[in-house]
């Protein structure tokens, strides 16, 4: 599937889901049916809830939007059969070479003119396609004819405080010059190894892509795997306070370089585990220590927590957690985004709730009195809270 913002082409693990987010930029999409032209359109992963969208196609602004059970969603097996079919042509899915014509619904149409909804909390502008991404998906799609590989990878140096620490390990680095128009871009992969011991918390800031945690029963805290870059090396900070037990390990980007991250994160079971992921898709998994995640377009996904604390930030991303005991303290903060706790249904919560605008499902039991807690403010968007 190719990019409507960066132009990169990238797979889709799912055909059937209604959400897609790119691993090269970081930007997520919905896909939904344009009731005008009948074509599957991206919408913005900043789209705000019932707010009018644009059709990336023909330019209508379709309305009642939501995130989940949107009678306008689409697949995107159902996207990709339409990009085979019409390519990237912006016109109407009824003039197409077989004279086949899909029934529009005409319930979600709007006149941008005539409905005083609220603005969308991303406006998608002109459709992706413009002259500029037209040529710059052409580009791109010559380069995978071609059978060009293009490697983002990267990484810098880090730098350890004292106490046992093995600092960033550089090997199976590599280069690859790929001509790009008149100009030769340089992509290098480099692998990366941390490994620390007596650490209390894990402090780790990512770059976009792929990022497993895993709770384990060694004393160590191990990060393995590659950072990827195109142009510039991205930085790589790495510091370990033995006063306080924190490693704290920082990748940024380069200005104007983009990098990936596919990394696996090792920590002691009951090691508190600090999160910040601007994009990509995060899996977590028999984590026992306090979890505290913020992240943006990104999928969290974590299974068999023991955590007795989860503090989450998330924007226009999805949350899905399931715990294996019951947390004592639950906080979650959600601007345009979408979250599933389940949680065990045999204590009760005490929850307490803001939503300015979205919905909160609760199935788990509540008492005023409960000592354990759940703390819920949603902007935008959607919370189940369900039994495990």
């Amino acid at each position: 599937m190719p990019c409507p913002e960066c132009g990169t082409h990238g797979e889709a693990p799912d055909p059937e889901a209604s959400r897609w987010q790119c691993s090269s930029c970081g930007n997520g999409f919905f896909l939904r049916r344009c009731s005008a032209c009948a074509r599957v359109s991206y919408v913005d992963g900043l789209q705000g809830f019932h707010s009018p969208w644009p059709c990336m196609w023909c330019g209508q602004f379709n309305r009642g939007f939501n995130q989940n059970m949107d009678p306008a969603a689409a697949s995107v097996a159902e996207l990709a059969v339409e990009l085979a079919r019409f390519g990237t042509d912006r016109s109407d899915p009824a003039e197409a070479e077989d004279g086949d014509s899909v029934e529009a619904e005409p319930s979600f149409a709007v006149d941008p003119a005539a409905d005083p909804g609220p603005v969308p909390v991303a406006d998608l502008g002109s459709p992706p396609w413009s002259t500029r991404g037209q040529h710059r998906l052409a580009v791109i799609v010559a380069v995978v004819a071609l059978g060009v590989a293009v490697g983002v990878l990267a990484v810098a140096e880090g730098h350890a405080a004292t106490g046992e620490f093995a600092g960033l390990a550089s090997h199976g680095s590599g280069t690859q010059a790929v001509q790009s128009g008149t100009r030769t871009v340089q992509s290098e992969t480099r692998a990366v190894q941390v490994t620390a011991s007596q650490v209390g918390t894990a402090d780790i800031q990512g770059v976009p892509g792929q990022l497993a945690i895993v709770g384990g029963d060694t004393g160590n805290v191990r990060l393995t795997g590659e950072l990827n870059w195109t142009g510039h090396a991205p930085v790589v900070q790495t510091r370990l306070d033995r006063a306080t037990g924190v490693l704290e390990v920082s990748l940024r980007c380069a200005s104007a370089s983009p990098c990936t991250e596919n990394l696996r994160l090792e920590v002691p079971a009951d090691t508190a585990t600090t999160l910040r992921q601007p994009a990509g898709r995060v899996v977590a998994t028999g984590l026992a220590g306090p979890l505290r995640i913020t992240a943006g377009n990104a999928d969290i996904s974590a299974s068999g927590l023991r955590s007795p604390d989860l503090t989450a930030l998330i924007r226009s991303g999805q949350l899905s957690a399931t715990f294996s005991s019951p947390p004592r303290r639950v906080s979650v903060t959600l601007a345009s985004a979408q979250a599933t706790l389940r949680m065990p249904s045999e204590v009760g919560y005490r929850i307490t709730q803001k939503v300015a605008s979205g919905h909160i499902g609760i199935a788990i039991p509540q008492a005023s009195s409960a000592t354990r807690t759940v703390t819920a403010c949603l902007h935008s968007s959607e919370l189940e809270l369900l039994p495990s």
